[in-house]
């Protein structure tokens, strides 16, 4: 197949190489090189051409094939949106979905390690920084001492370092690595679990819980072993957080008490605040149950549910707060802006993701790939992943590796 600029001198394999390495690489720390790569993969998919293959593979992948089917329905939604300023802004966050299709159709399999390895080191510079302002060296973007979290916001930040901290601690427990490197591993392992909970987003922290528990039954199967060691680690991990970290100890307690106000029918707190959005999602539903409200209307029909008389009982401040804001989880912002519609695709493509995670033939990366699906699919139940930048390109990076190395090897 020809390309749409005939110059033998240009290889693009290593354009998407090196450039896919260095996507990875500033991921956890560089916003702006996100933007940019978000305009450079496609051009340069263009331009390479070779359609013919490009479109196989897309057409081989159901992934793929549900994105750009629910695409259209996301433009439709943003059409048919009165708040036009705010459905393009959705428009555009799902449209950062094309480099997942540029990157599921231009990554090779036996790059995946480098990948990997490069959002590592990513995430090494982005904790040195966090550390840095823990320990009041330097001061550096939004962090501070009591949330180092300096280039993204703190729960987008959880996710990183709990997919992080989980995947070395895969490797470490695996066969596959040298003593030498499990040495490394495991230093780097203690620096990002500890980041973990020096940070104030409880997601990744209640995430990681289930991680641990889904690693050690990947590795040992579901058998005494794995429940035992899964509670001795967790048991470990978190009483030493507890103990060392006024921030996780802090978010604790914080925990306990909303548990206890919500049990006493009191929703102004974060938690009770994210159980509400499941009410007001519902009175929606209600009244527009197959499309929903629209792709940026979601605001304005949360304050018309909200003056309902079942919701008098919320106080002003909770209710201000309501119609102002995501609805701090992926699924309910689908449905309220798509509908049953919306939702069912928003379900099909995690659970295509899991199947797709669970079929990869290679155990180190079936596990990766596992684990990521837990921690994500946790994390969007208590915010809308695909709805922001930082975290909706960790989902690309993986996604495009698990579809590559889901793809059938090439005969000769």
């Amino acid at each position: 197949m020809t390309t749409l600029i005939k110059n033998k001198n240009i290889n693009y394999e290593k354009i998407y190489f090196y450039s896919v390495i260095i996507f990875a690489f500033t991921m956890p720390f560089a916003r702006g090189a996100i933007s940019f790569f978000s305009i450079f993969f496609p051009i340069i998919w263009l331009l390479e051409g070779d359609f013919k293959r490009k479109f196989a593979e897309i057409k081989a992948s159901k992934i793929l094939i549900i994105f750009l089917i629910f695409y259209t329905v996301i433009a439709l939604s943003a059409i048919l949106s009165d708040n036009t300023k705010t459905a393009l802004k959705f428009f555009r966050l799902y449209a950062y979905w094309f480099t997942l299709i540029v990157l599921a159709t231009s990554v090779k399999k036996e790059w995946a390690q480098k990948i990997i390895t490069a959002f590592l080191y990513g995430m090494f510079v982005s904790e040195l920084v966090a550390y840095g302002i823990y320990f009041e060296i330097w001061e550096y973007g939004v962090g501070s001492k009591t949330n180092p979290s300096p280039f993204m916001f703190h729960i987008d930040y959880s996710i990183y370092l709990a997919f992080t901290s989980i995947l070395l601690f895969s490797r470490i427990i695996s066969k596959g690595y040298s003593l030498k490197d499990k040495i490394f591993m495991s230093l780097f392992f203690i620096s990002t679990t500890s980041n973990l909970f020096l940070q104030t987003g409880r997601t990744g922290q209640v995430a990681y819980i289930a991680a641990i528990i889904v690693m050690f039954f990947l590795v040992f199967k579901i058998n005494f072993k794995s429940i035992l060691y899964s509670l001795f680690s967790l048991i470990v991990i978190y009483a030493l957080a507890f103990n060392f970290s006024n921030s996780f100890k802090m978010r604790v307690e914080h925990t306990i008490a909303d548990i206890k106000s919500i049990s006493s029918g009191n929703l102004h707190t974060s938690w009770g605040q994210r159980l509400a959005f499941f009410a007001i999602t519902y009175e929606t539903l209600k009244k527009y149950p197959i499309f929903g409200i629209g792709l940026g209307d979601f605001e304005e029909e949360a304050a018309i549910a909200l003056q309902n008389p079942k919701f008098d009982n919320y106080p002003a401040k909770m209710k201000a707060f309501m119609s102002s804001n995501h609805f701090h989880n992926q699924f309910l912002m689908s449905a309220m802006q798509m509908g049953i519609i919306g939702l069912a695709f928003t379900i099909a493509i995690y659970f295509l993701a899991f199947k797709k995670a669970f079929q990869t033939n290679s155990s180190e990366y079936k596990n990766i790939f596992t684990l990521f699906m837990v921690i994500y699919t946790i994390g969007s139940f208590a915010d809308p992943l695909w709805n922001k930048q930082f975290t909706v390109f960790i989902w690309i990076l993986i996604m495009s590796l698990m579809i590559a190395l889901n793809k059938p090897d090439k005969k000769d």
